[in-house]
């Protein structure tokens, strides 16, 4: 069987790889146009647009290549079935379990590779990818940069082994507004609370405004009277960094999330509710590819290929039944982190069902 599988895996390898390529070339045009106007205005030279879309490859190929996934399974399948392979096969005594085990190792290995992606590269290609966009993009359009919204519900793990949560920051004045620090010992114990009104980036440095600051001991019961201060200058992180360390969990390792939710274990429930449901939808986006491969052969399988018309409509069936998928997927991930779901269950219950349904298309 293993010319059989070397057969199916090359079928399907060449359509695949032709779709990945499509969609990083189409994502980098269409981008490309979308900052045209501010890329002539600043005359941003041609090796750091190199650069920066060469960083932005690893989230489009995690991006898209489900979509390649599931048009790629649609074609040779369908192509086998139209040209009597399948058929040839069923004659031979091949089960169609076998016939599409090719598939299913080559689904478990986009996972595996997808998954390797978004731990080992994705970090640091984002980072970069932000850095030049905030250096050389965003910071050339004054414009554009005094149009940023006010980010809400930040948190992070500062320097010094400190928690810092920011109620808003106001990205183009420099503004973070409700903030509450608190400092943690070597054993991770809280020994300083500080929570001030509002904080001004002036001249380089945070000017903190109403602030109050309570010791605490190892039990977290506070020590002495709380120290008041109207106005003093503090340390914080600078206004990208707090806008990097405390919006993109996204983009953060699977080992250094879990880091960061040991770190806020005990300090935000919100906001641990949310980190773990990120956290487990790192493993089940990683299963999507292997998932709608499952669908696409279910429906190819299904659609007698007799014409062209025939075709079209179980990829186009398929396609449909995709974007189902992911709207499913992100009601369930709303729901896990507004906390109706478990974590789990709302990371992976649109991978359960849509899975299960695939199975049972193939099966019938």
């Amino acid at each position: 069987m293993r010319i059989l599988d070397k057969y199916i895996a090359k079928y399907f390898l060449l359509p695949f790889l032709y779709c990945l390529a499509l969609f990083i070339i189409l994502y980098m045009v269409i981008d490309l146009f979308g900052l045209l106007d501010e890329i002539l205005k600043h005359n941003i030279h041609i090796p750091i647009l190199l650069e920066y879309y060469l960083s932005m490859i690893p989230l489009i190929i995690i991006q898209t290549t489900p979509v390649a996934s599931i048009i790629s399974t649609m074609y040779v399948l369908g192509n086998m079935d139209k040209f009597g392979e399948i058929t040839a096969m069923r004659a031979a005594g091949i089960s169609i379990y076998r016939i599409l085990m090719p598939f299913i190792y080559i689904g478990l290995i986009i996972t595996i590779l997808i998954f390797a992606v978004s731990e080992k590269v994705l970090p640091q290609s984002m980072r970069k990818a932000e850095s030049i966009k905030e250096n050389y993009i965003d910071n050339a359009d004054k414009d554009k940069r005094s149009n940023k919204k006010i980010i809400s519900n930040i948190a992070f793990y500062g320097k010094n082994n400190r928690l810092v949560f920011i109620d808003n920051f106001d990205p183009s004045n420099k503004i973070a507004m409700g903030i509450t620090i608190l400092e943690q010992d070597k054993k991770d114990n809280v020994s300083l609370k500080i929570s001030a009104h509002e904080a001004k980036w002036i001249d380089g440095k945070w000017i903190f405004s109403s602030i109050l600051m309570y010791k605490l001991d190892d039990k977290g019961v506070v020590v002495g009277s709380p120290e008041f201060v109207q106005e003093k200058p503090m340390t914080m992180e600078k206004p990208k960094d707090i806008i990097s360390k405390g919006t993109n969990y996204e983009y953060m390792s699977f080992r250094d999330l879990s880091s960061y939710i040991k770190n806020f274990s005990e300090t935000s429930p919100k906001l641990i509710t949310r980190l773990r449901v990120d956290l487990h939808q790192k493993i089940s986006l990683s299963f999507v590819s292997l998932i709608v491969i499952l669908i696409g052969a279910g429906f190819a399988l299904k659609v007698r290929q007799r014409g062209k018309a025939t075709a079209l409509i179980g990829i186009g069936a398929s396609i449909v039944i995709g974007f189902i998928y992911y709207a499913f997927m992100a009601s369930c991930i709303a729901l896990g982190k507004s906390g109706v779901l478990p974590a789990f269950l709302s990371a992976h219950l649109a991978n359960i069902i849509f899975g299960t349904i695939g199975i049972i298309l193939i099966r019938n």
